[in-house]
């Protein structure tokens, strides 16, 4: 149940008497009481004796409006005070489940997913890393707040533009640094470029952020060691110490991999299909694009790419990464990354399209939507590129349980 929604479902409940404890605060109970057992017996990470006992102070308080809301919830409206006070009991429970990411969802479903709940207190606001899951091609962690005074969403921020920086509620998140084994990794390292993600979930106290690498060489291989520790710097608006974690991360899942040499050429722009990398979370593709002058370099600009199963299946597009591998611009090399699949399919397409523009007479401007907010596509038949897939070796990967 997402924190926000809660004051207006028991105003919803309390227009009638219940014969039994509502569903909404059957949920809660059973999410508090899952959080209590798992309570490490020692603190991680420098954890001092005060921290825990907030945490403690914490789940306490969640329980305790829990059992309130069972005795008053039948006879009455929630008071506004008591809304309130339940805007602030945090979401408990798995981020990666609010989550529009299958992969993610899998990793939590089938138990990938790693439990540090590492936290750090700063002037009365608790962050908290409850999960978080590797598989080799990306780095998720999961990110969550709670405590009093806070203004807005975790991720909430307002753009002043003309190049200004952007405005930031208290509360919210201004910063994210990381560094690998101590050393930073957000910016172009050698042959390796890393990448920092973040974006809202439906909780508005709770974010997901994701690392990823990608070789500047184009060439296949680990980028990332299988293990390493993870130092998470956050910057809180209107909280003056940065929270800082320290977070041993290990690889744990395995890896399919198909080399591919697959070519279409249109207009100019050759598209040549050189690598997928599965695992049970997220699915890598490698691809380069040839422009033969300058008008194919125009069109190239605008050019997109999605991934489909051979049922008609379209994968959610996690991040990408493209570079240039000279200074003439001709050939750009791209990384890009989707969900997993639902289940393991005999092939898979990938698909170009054009976005129409507002202006079509226009080479830079807005792209036009639908009603529903989304791109109108052209899709380009001819640049389309559909491989066969091992799939006896991907049901083995997709099958945790093996």
């Amino acid at each position: 149940m997402k924190t926000y929604d809660i004051d207006r479902k028991l105003r919803e409940i309390g227009k009638e008497p219940l014969p039994e404890v509502p569903e909404i605060v059957r949920r809660r109970q059973d999410e508090v009481y899952a959080s209590l057992a798992d309570l490490p017996m020692h603190g991680r990470g420098g954890q001092t004796a005060g921290l825990r006992k907030t945490r403690r102070i914490a789940l306490v308080a969640a329980s305790a409006a829990a059992i309130a809301l069972v005795g008053g919830i039948g006879g009455a409206m929630v008071s506004p005070a008591m809304a309130d006070s339940l805007k602030n009991i945090p979401l408990i429970g798995s981020i990666f489940k609010l989550a529009d990411d299958l992969g993610l969802r899998t990793a939590d479903e089938t138990g990938l997913a790693a439990h540090p709940d590492a936290s750090v207190t700063h002037e009365g606001v608790t962050l908290r890393i409850p999960q978080l899951v590797y598989d080799g091609t990306r780095l998720s962690l999961a990110v969550t707040r709670e405590g009093e005074g806070l203004v807005g969403g975790i991720m909430d921020s307002e753009s002043t533009g003309n190049g200004m920086p952007a405005i930031f509620p208290k509360g919210a998140i201004h910063s994210f640094d990381v560094l690998i084994d101590g050393q930073p990794v957000h910016r172009t390292t050698g042959k390796r470029e890393i990448g920092l993600s973040g974006k809202p979930t439906s909780d508005p106290n709770s974010a997901l952020y994701e690392l990823t690498a990608y070789s500047l060489t184009g060439e296949p291989g680990p980028i990332l060691p299988d293990s390493f520790v993870l130092t998470a710097k956050i910057g809180l608006e209107g909280i003056e110490e940065p929270f800082v974690f320290e977070l041993p991360v290990r690889k744990n899942t395995d890896q399919l991999a198909a080399a591919f040499n697959e070519a279409r050429e249109w207009k100019g722009n050759i598209v040549t299909l050189e690598r997928i990398e599965f695992t049970p979370i997220t699915t890598k593709v490698g691809f380069n694009i040839t422009s033969n002058d300058k008008e194919a370099r125009l069109l190239r600009q605008h050019l997109s790419f999605e991934l489909w199963d051979d049922r008609g299946r379209m994968l959610g597009l996690v991040g990408g990464f493209g570079f240039f591998n000279n200074d003439e611009q001709k050939q750009m090399i791209n990384k890009l990354l989707f969900d997993r699949f639902v289940d393991a399919p005999k092939s898979v397409t990938l698909k170009a399209f054009l976005p129409e523009m507002e202006d079509p007479s226009a080479s830079t401007g807005r792209y036009k939507v639908d009603s529903h907010g989304e791109l109108i596509k052209k899709y380009v038949k001819e640049l389309e590129i559909t491989v066969p897939v091992d799939r006896a070796g991907l049901d083995k990967l997709y099958d945790i349980s093996k």
